[in-house]
């Protein structure tokens, strides 16, 4: 099963247990495969989902500087380890794929945008 936003409109708890039917071999028992994407770091962790994504499960899309998406599993990041905090990890920008931004950038560009 392919989707695009998992998880937009759904409690974390909820997409836990279709992430959570996929991995499990009785309900699974045809191993059929989910490929989602999100923006919700909260999935790193294993507080959300039972038995938590395996790194080789996760793959990270990073733009580059001509705009171009690139995707690679996280394993190809420096240092990922399955017992480091993913989640804070991720939105700390040790694996990419985070959005380029300063603090306040997009507050002083639509100020800027509104003066002319």
């Amino acid at each position: 099963m392919l989707v695009d936003e998992l998880d937009p409109s759904l409690h974390p708890l909820l997409v836990a247990e279709v992430i959570g039917l996929f991995q499990d071999r009785e309900a699974n028992p045809h191993h059929a495969q989910l490929v989602f994407t999100t923006h919700n770091a909260t999935l790193l962790g294993p507080s959300v989902v039972h038995g938590s994504l395996h790194l080789d499960q996760i793959w990270i899309t990073h733009k580059n500087a001509t705009g171009e998406s690139e995707l690679y599993p996280i394993t190809a990041a420096r240092k990922a380890r399955k017992d480091n905090n993913l989640e804070r990890r991720y939105l700390h920008g040790h694996y990419g794929g985070i959005p380029r931004l300063t603090a306040g950038e997009i507050a002083r560009e639509t100020v800027q945008f509104g003066q002319t």
